[in-house]
């Protein structure tokens, strides 16, 4: 453990130490309240010995102090203290102390109230572990509440969570927002020709394509639900959407994907939608029902196309 000693005597401080010598913690020294106060602010500290009588601040109005300072940090103040009335002792206690050792000190009591107090410290480092385990999982389970976990492109969540973000900074900034919807052609005949497992692997391919295809840090590919894919693209006027949809209709035809059911090629093919937002639209819903309007055109001028709202 960490150890702080705090005792304006320095005789005191050397009993102290010669008593924990043999335990193999680390001792650190203060003199008085102020000295402890900046020390705790500056390092981590597992224990505190704290003397109860010091000029300026004393002990307890110390650990006040500390408790304030560390307030979702707790570790065991033991006080010494020359006093063993009850009055001292409760306001020691409800000031945030722990423990009590009468001086002169009793190396025995002393070894063995610090064993005590470090079934404390190892139950802290428990929680500490616990806690960094709980936040690494929450953090996973974030993402996992995020990202489609066939394609690993981001979810439908992900999707309105960000389009509305999105949708709100270009209606800030009077900025270009262009949205595309793609869809799989004739999906539903190729997973009854070649099967479910295959037609997964067929989409975790398109949507690797897509995540390729979209290099930029703000674009955002998601798997918006089935066969359907959506590319947010914030900055982006409507000519560079459909660039962009372009790439990647002629990115995933280039994949050669076998299709034999599909009516409009060889291969897996996708149709495409583009909308750009340009101040025509008060909510992110209207854009994605342009976009999607867009789609509905592209299928019915032949698929294996893009068509812009």
């Amino acid at each position: 453990m960490k150890i702080l000693v705090v005792d304006d005597s320095r005789l005191m401080r050397q009993i102290v130490t010669e008593c924990l010598k043999d335990f193999g913690h680390e001792v650190a020294y203060a003199e008085n309240g102020f000295e402890c106060l900046q020390y705790v602010a500056d390092h981590n500290v597992d224990l505190i010995l704290m003397d109860v009588e010091m000029p300026n601040l004393n002990g307890i109005e110390a650990t006040k102090a500390i408790r304030e300072l560390k307030k979702a940090d707790w570790f065991p103040i033991i006080f010494l203290t020359t006093k063993d009335d009850d009055a001292t002792f409760s306001k020691g206690i409800m000031a945030g102390g722990d423990a009590y050792l009468l001086k002169p000190i009793n190396p025995l009591r002393l070894q063995h109230t610090v064993v005590a107090m470090e079934r404390i410290y190892l139950m802290r480092q428990k929680l500490k572990q616990a806690q960094q385990e709980m936040l690494v999982l929450n953090q996973e389970l974030e993402r996992l509440s995020l990202y489609d976990q066939l394609t690993g492109l981001a979810n439908r969540r992900n999707f309105d969570n960000t389009l509305e973000r999105q949708f709100a900074w270009a209606r800030r900034n009077k900025s270009p927002l262009s949205l595309i919807i793609c869809d799989v052609d004739f999906f539903k005949i190729y997973n009854d020709s070649y099967g479910h497992q295959q037609g997964d692997d067929c989409l975790a391919k398109v949507g690797k394509v897509l995540a390729e295809q979209t290099r930029r840090p703000t674009d955002l590919a998601c798997r918006y639900g089935g066969e359907e894919f959506t590319v947010i693209l914030p900055e982006t006027n409507l000519q560079g959407g459909r660039e962009v949809a372009e790439n990647l209709r002629q990115a995933i035809f280039s994949q050669a994907i076998p299709h034999s059911g599909s009516k409009v090629a060889d291969r897996i093919s996708l149709s495409l939608g583009v909308a750009t937002y340009n101040g025509q639209f008060h909510q992110a819903p209207e854009l994605t029902k342009a976009a999607d309007g867009a789609l509905y055109k592209a299928k019915q001028q032949g698929r294996n196309r893009v068509e812009v709202a």
